[in-house]
């Protein structure tokens, strides 16, 4: 816990609410309005509103834009609260101020993991059969396995977050506004001032656990749903596993600078210094050029003497324009990223903020092609002599369904600064 961190300025949004966040208030509910009108219209007119088809014989994919931005949910949820993590177990005390950050990005991305599996389920009954037919599924299923990851992650997050709040609401309970002392009361259930060393403990061996399974669910579980179906070119390769965990470290990275920087600017809070952005600067670099490196691999034996359907595949990704904005929005960050390295004069946050943003666009987008791929081009035999070359263009539906998850997020965090102090405080500084 950081005891150079102003009490007062950290407990301000608690306290008072400007006209500028009721305008966002405003804009983001706006946002949900639109968002809820997408998402009535696809439940009653069913998954025909959208781009997603039957695959082989239909020529188009069940998987699209729901499902890539699921992966690119997850990935920012693992990363997240990894941050949080490694600051307690490797003593990174610079990074104190962003923690609780990751913490609660990671706990705002999982629901919008797990929305866009509704989104592509259909509606949300079918989630719940999916939960109650877990164990007949979980063979064969790669929905089953999405849900439990999900729900995993979930309760090893809300349970650490509880761990490492309930001193600091213990002794914050007289100083936060009356109508919040009903939702303290709640989180302090059963609560004694000597359980502290102990949840001090238990939070310290679950952040533990928690980086040990970032490298397993985001470098794991989620890509072996996809790398072990040899059928599909594009998604078949032993290096997914390595490859889409550092996608979500660096997407992870680049939201929480982005999150960051909001709360600095809007809330002056200036200890979220300069050193904070330069090493989560220097991570989201290393991260970005792991990311490319891995790009160039898949690209260089994609084209070199490859099976007949991945070089036909690599050969047309390499003639779409949206590969070469994902490649374009990761090298070009990643460049000012480094020079501000080697020349630290050149650093500026607006422009890191812009290139983390390009960056996690970027990523997005590589998911989504990477998603698509392999049912675009079931080009392995036997599948090659049975279906057709697919195709899918998503709808205005779909842009707005998953465009709202970003701006459901903003919602919930914004509304999250109005319960709990965003940066974690030392109790014995209350």
């Amino acid at each position: 816990m950081t005891d150079d961190v102003p009490v007062e300025r950290v407990l301000r949004p608690l306290h008072t609410t400007t006209w500028k966040f009721l305008a966002l208030l405003v804009l983001l509910g706006l946002g949900m309005l639109l968002f809820l009108e997408a998402w009535i219209t696809q439940l009653r007119n069913g998954l025909i509103m959208t781009g997603l088809g039957d695959w082989g014989t239909g020529g188009g994919v069940p998987w699209g834009m729901y499902i890539g931005s699921f992966i690119w949910w997850v990935g920012i949820a693992h990363g997240g609260i990894a941050v949080s993590a490694a600051v307690r177990v490797f003593k990174m005390d610079q990074f104190e101020p962003i923690a609780r950050i990751g913490e609660i990005v990671t706990l705002v991305a999982l629901p919008m993991a797990a929305a866009n599996i509704v989104f592509d389920l259909g509606g949300p009954d079918r989630l719940i059969n999916t939960m109650i037919m877990w164990p007949q599924t979980v063979h064969h299923s790669p929905l089953a396995w999405d849900v439990a990851v999900v729900s995993l992650y979930l309760v090893l997050s809300m349970t650490y977050l509880t761990l490492t709040m309930r001193a600091e609401l213990y002794a914050l309970m007289d100083r936060v506004p009356r109508y919040l002392r009903p939702v303290y009361g709640l989180l302090l259930l059963g609560y004694r001032p000597e359980e502290d060393e102990k949840a001090e403990q238990m939070a310290y061996w679950l952040a533990i656990a928690i980086l040990a399974l970032v490298p397993l669910l985001s470098g794991g579980v989620v890509p072996w749903l996809f790398s072990l179906v040899g059928a599909q070119p594009g998604w078949f390769g032993a290096a997914t596993g390595p490859a889409m965990l550092f996608e979500s470290l660096a997407s992870a990275i680049a939201f929480v600078i982005v999150v960051g920087a909001a709360f600095r600017y809007a809330y002056d809070w200036e200890f979220i210094d300069d050193a904070v952005f330069r090493g989560l600067t220097k991570a989201l670099t290393v991260l970005s050029m792991a990311v490319l490196w891995f790009l160039l691999h898949d690209t260089l034996s994609g084209v070199y003497a490859a099976p007949v359907q991945d070089e036909a595949l690599t050969e047309t990704l390499l003639t779409m324009p949206l590969f070469w904005v994902a490649v374009a929005g990761i090298t070009i960050p990643a460049l000012y990223m480094l020079a501000t390295i080697v020349r630290p004069s050149a650093y500026s946050l607006p422009a890191v903020v812009a290139g983390a943003i390009s960056v996690s666009i970027a990523i997005w987008i590589k998911k989504l092609i990477f998603v698509v791929e392999g049912l675009l081009y079931p080009t392995t035999p036997p599948l090659a002599n049975l279906y057709p070359t697919g195709s899918y263009s998503p709808t205005a539906i779909e842009w707005v369904v998953v465009v709202s998850t970003v701006v459901i997020a903003a919602l919930l965090i914004a509304l999250a600064t109005k319960i709990i102090p965003m940066v974690e405080l030392d109790p014995e500084e209350i």
